[in-house]
């Protein structure tokens, strides 16, 4: 659990009679410009910076956890001010004695990076982020924090800049949707100039058309000032509710360049607090203070406080289908499982396998992971989306396991705590090369993933020729032996051919959410005929058409629309898109075995329906129904659907759509609904089938997953997707769908590619 610093003090106030401990604010240090817009402070010897943190009370879940719970306290650092040697010395400490009771210390060395300008604000409420202010985008807008910790009036927002500017005025324009909350109506500009407080330099009300016609407030100063920051103060807004909101906020005179890449931290200061102290800091309050030590001023950012489990387990895992977790990380290549916590900056080993690298390296059960390639791990992020592809916890141990074998080396550095002292431990990596394109034919380490992939699925063959008993991953493990193209495989794919023709004589033996399972058989049946001409699977292609059009109500929009199965439709006559879509891929691929149907064309009017038509104002991806077409959980519905058009040739407009909005949305993959994995492989093939350079492109910006998921010698092991649950298979699933996936560029499946002349 991360533990949030609710307040930067100058003094932690204290029961009457206790004797305050002063401590200066974080912000009064003088300010560095971080690049990405973060704010960092200035540490030079004899300052300190302070915060008061309070421990909350375990969660029921975490009170049912077997092991003891600990802390972990950190500050970043980013350098120094000169790129010489400094230090910086973190300490915890009793605030009524000013005793302290736990200390770290680490040697900061570099020259911290800076930008031009950083965003500042009083508070800012998630996902109304006070830089939407300055994205020059007027729909977007910054709002005060509001629920239970809302911090009374006034509120403020501005910028800090690392070098003075000549400051005009500002243009302030309301939020232009929603109510009146946080419209400003009694305002002060302030200014500071270099080395001076901030003092005021304009002050007002506005008129009633900005609140009711959203009308921008234009401030202009007398003349050019030169300033290092300015803010614009709202001390009422026109609900009276207490809020602060801004649409744009716009320094006039002054050109913000575009805004850098964020920096991450360089070096972490680390301190341990033990299970038995942290059992007595529930529900109290104790500061935290980081000093200079010896040597050039060191720039921090901000702390941060973890709370782990000596024995972290399966029991506190917090995502099945949606959320942020905790959750498996499964870092194959090293060796270990690991619990990955959102917002956490520690990763914590749950489990290390046997005679791995990890267990020859020491790392053992319960290992608070502070740093890999000596890098203290960023700040995870575990939702779908660019900052999951570029700082999540997985991404970095994948990037530091690549980075290390392009240079040559062998080990890996991960630095643990141990007994309060971060210690390093250099895990041997397994493998001597890096991946390259991804693709098997020319790239010698996929060639070889591929081989221990292909091997677990013979390995994981039952004896009734499904595997795992289930028909999802029977059909994507038979089609990824039939996409090598050697004839050897057929035998074991008509096995599981059979498996599925007994389990499935009839359609009514797929159950009420039979659309799914129906379609996967029809999919494997068809590719199967399409390689071997087996008829005998010919008559059920045919039978699940009939049950399918036979399934089919009206919708709440008087169209036909498809269920999860035969019964009726869910969510109050609305259905949803994704039992159709697999359904419409089978059928694409049925009708060149030379079946005749009419799914797609009874299905198009919903379809069209769910769609967000980019000439309507659409973003392109298919949506969930026609009242919810989203932007985060598109991505195996808008493939499935994308393959069907293609495989047709009809409807490539919306096709080109769907695949546009994919490939530059990947980092959502493995975010469809109730469908992390497989949907992120359903959407990759699409992207193969459709543009391989697309495919290529992205795939290419995954090689950090395969490279960690991968232990050579068995196949991939399983991360939780962000939407999905384990029910849908793990290590028995990925290593079938990603064996497919890897040989799609093969083209020896119809799904990939193969050519068809017509029948």
């Amino acid at each position: 659990m991360r533990l949030l610093f609710p307040s930067l003090l100058l003094s932690i106030g204290l029961p009457l009679g206790a004797a305050p401990v002063e401590m200066e604010a974080f912000g009064d240090q003088g300010s560095w410009v971080l690049p990405g817009g973060r704010r960092g402070l200035v540490l030079e010897k004899g300052k300190t910076a302070s915060a008061s943190v309070t421990v909350p009370q375990l969660t029921d879940k975490e009170k049912d956890a077997p092991g003891k719970w600990q802390g972990v306290l950190s500050v970043d650092a980013y350098g120094t001010t000169t790129g010489a040697k400094g230090a910086v010395i973190l300490e915890a400490l009793d605030p009524r004695s000013g005793q302290v009771f736990a200390k770290g210390e680490a040697v900061v060395s570099g020259l911290a990076p800076k930008d031009s300008w950083a965003v500042i604000a009083s508070s800012w409420q998630a996902g109304a982020e006070a830089e939407r202010a300055f994205d020059g985008n007027p729909a977007t807008d910054w709002h005060t924090q509001h629920g239970s910790a809302q911090p009374t009036p006034p509120h403020w927002i501005g910028l800090e800049f690392s070098a003075p500017q000549a400051l005009e005025g500002i243009r302030y324009l309301p939020r232009q949707g929603g109510y009146a909350n946080g419209v400003a109506k009694d305002y002060r500009l302030e200014i500071r100039r270099p080395g001076k407080d901030w003092e005021i330099a304009a002050k007002g009300e506005t008129a009633k058309e900005v609140p009711d016609q959203r009308m921008p407030l234009v401030l202009k100063l007398a003349a050019p000032t030169e300033i290092e920051a300015f803010r614009f103060v709202i001390e009422s807004d026109w609900s009276g509710g207490g809020f602060g909101t801004a649409g744009e906020v716009t320094p006039v005179g002054i050109q913000l360049p575009k805004k850098s890449e964020a920096a991450l931290a360089r070096q972490r200061v680390w301190l341990q607090l033990p299970p038995e102290m942290m059992a007595q800091l529930v529900d109290k309050t104790f500061g935290l203070r980081a000093r200079a030590g010896q040597g050039a001023p060191a720039i921090v950012g901000l702390p941060h406080f973890s709370r782990v489990n000596e024995r972290p387990t399966e029991q506190l895992f917090g995502r099945s289908n949606g959320g942020s977790g905790p959750d498996l990380l499964g870092a194959g290549l090293l060796g270990f499982d690991a619990l990955t916590e959102h917002k956490q900056s520690v990763l914590t080993v749950m489990e290390v396998r046997k005679g791995s690298p990890a267990a020859k390296a020491k790392l053992k059960e319960g290992d608070v992971i502070l740093s890999a390639g000596n890098l203290p791990l960023p700040v995870n992020d575990l939702d779908p989306g660019w900052g999951w592809l570029k700082i999540s916890h997985e991404a970095t141990l994948g990037r530091q396991t690549e980075a290390a074998l392009k240079a040559g080396k062998r080990m890996l550095p991960l630095t643990v705590m141990r007994e309060g002292v971060p210690t390093v431990l250099n895990v041997e990596l397994p493998r001597a090369k890096t991946f390259t394109t991804m693709n098997p034919a020319n790239d010698p380490e996929a060639a070889l993933l591929l081989k221990d992939m292909i091997a677990f699925l013979e390995n994981t063959q039952r004896e009734d020729g499904s595997w795992s008993g289930d028909i999802i991953r029977t059909t994507f493990s038979s089609l990824a032996l039939l996409a090598t193209g050697e004839k050897k495989y057929r035998s074991r794919v008509k096995k599981a051919v059979d498996w599925s023709l007994a389990k499935y004589p009839k359609p009514d033996d797929y159950g009420n959410l039979g659309f799914w399972a129906g379609a996967y058989a029809g999919i494997l049946y068809s590719e199967w005929y399409l390689q071997t001409n087996d008829r005998e699977v010919l008559r059920h292609l045919d039978a699940l058409r009939d049950w399918a059009i036979a399934g089919k109500h009206n919708s709440i929009w008087n169209v036909p629309a498809l269920g999860h199965g035969p019964s009726g439709l869910p969510y109050e006559n609305k259905a949803l898109v994704a039992p159709a879509c697999h359904l419409l891929l089978y059928e694409a691929l049925a009708e060149r075995c030379g079946m005749k149907s009419g799914i797609w064309e009874m299905m198009m009017p919903y379809m069209e329906m769910a769609w967000s038509n980019p000439k309507e104002g659409g973003h392109g991806a298919l949506g969930y129904n026609r009242s919810y077409k989203d932007t985060e959980e598109f991505w195996s519905r808008s493939g499935l659907f994308a393959m069907t058009a293609h495989l047709r040739g009809d409807r490539l407009d919306m096709r080109d759509a769907m695949i546009g909005f994919m490939e530059k949305h990947h980092p959502w993959l493995r975010n469809s609904h109730a469908y992390g994995e497989p949907g992120g492989s359903w959407g990759l093939l699409a992207l193969n089938l459709t543009k391989p350079e697309a495919f290529k492109s992205v795939m290419s910006e995954y090689t950090w997953w395969f490279s960690l998921a991968w232990e050579p010698g068995y196949g991939l092991h399983f991360t939780q997707p962000h939407m999905g649950a384990p029910y849908m298979g793990e290590e028995d699933l990925i290593n079938a769908t990603y064996a497919l996936v890897l040989q799609a560029p093969k083209r020896n499946l119809h799904i990939t590619g193969a050519h068809f002349s017509g029948r």
